[in-house]
């Protein structure tokens, strides 16, 4: 049986949705998702048919102690890879112009489900093994657990959270009196 892959990563998302929730009511953060720019063509009884309008920027955005974030996130179902393809390029580059023209703490985070383990991986980083993986003839296509254990940064749970990735942003960015870290 053929899976879609328009569903992969949900379960992933709404822990993430579940997290952002729990920082605006704690008043720590706005992180919001970001919807995919879709125009309706059709409706028949109860489908919809549409099409998409223009690339998607990244999943999330918001603000965390006065800074812009932004971010991507990406769910691997199997093994220890994450196939860098998984990242369209329109995401890769709002990340950078993010990055580098806002200001924003901009990264992806990368759940491996058959590790039970999940990683941030801070922009300049990804820009680092994007390009080489582009330009080089050994340039890896993959980010390997084994590379996010060296260059990333795993995210655990904590403060009540499943998945605290503002604690991480806090120790990366050093961000003045981040509060996701002091729980």
């Amino acid at each position: 049986m053929r899976h879609s892959r328009a569903n992969r990563g949900m379960a992933f998302e709404m822990l993430i949705e579940h997290c952002n929730m729990m920082y605006e009511i704690r008043e720590i953060a706005i992180i919001n998702k970001r919807p995919t720019p879709v125009k309706i063509t059709s409706v028949v009884g109860n489908r919809v048919n549409g099409m998409l309008t223009k690339p998607s920027t990244v999943d999330y955005d918001g603000h965390y102690q006065q800074r812009g974030v932004a971010f991507e996130a990406k769910s691997v179902s199997q093994g220890d890879r994450f196939p860098i393809s998984n990242l369209e390029k329109h995401q890769f580059d709002y990340l950078a112009r993010a990055h580098y023209v806002g200001g924003a703490v901009s990264f992806i985070i990368v759940e491996y489900q058959a590790a039970r383990r999940t990683f941030l991986l801070p922009y300049p980083t990804l820009e680092r093994i994007w390009r080489s993986q582009s330009t080089a003839i050994k340039g890896s296509k993959s980010i390997y657990i084994a590379d996010m254990e060296r260059d990333g940064f795993e995210v655990k749970p904590g403060r009540g959270l499943p998945l605290d990735y503002l604690a991480v942003v806090d120790v990366i960015w050093d961000i003045p009196g981040g509060e996701a870290g002091n729980g």
